[in-house]
């Protein structure tokens, strides 16, 4: 049974996150820290972006069926879809923008040129 969830989990990640499907490139130290990696940053998804587009509750332990939510059903997505993508990815980049600053000056660092 144990081997069936890891194997459950598994496809869930390569369904996720391409990484997966390439033979790897690094030494086994970085690969063996690849998919807890990802296991976290999924269950990051998961709980913060309710628009994530990917239901995991519909994964068959023989087979993965993507079944799709939100504005991505039959066609590219609309205007409106990509601008609201666009100004969620810019508000998560001056949000960490944001803490990478406050982790330098708390550290003592000199801010980066231009700030």
């Amino acid at each position: 049974m144990l081997r069936n969830v890891i194997e459950h989990i598994f496809g869930v990640l390569k369904k996720h996150f391409c990484i997966l499907h390439l033979p790897p490139e690094y030494n086994s130290d970085i690969q063996s820290r690849i998919p807890p990696a990802l296991c976290l940053i999924h269950n990051i998804i998961r709980i913060h972006d309710a628009d994530d587009l990917l239901d995991f509750r519909h994964v068959d332990s023989d087979e993965w069926r993507p079944q799709y939510t939100g504005t991505l059903t039959d066609g590219p997505p609309t205007e409106a879809a990509r601008t609201r993508a666009h100004k969620h990815r810019d508000r998560l980049a001056q949000s960490m923008w944001v803490d990478y600053l406050a982790e330098r000056c708390r550290r003592g660092e000199p801010m980066p040129p231009g700030v």
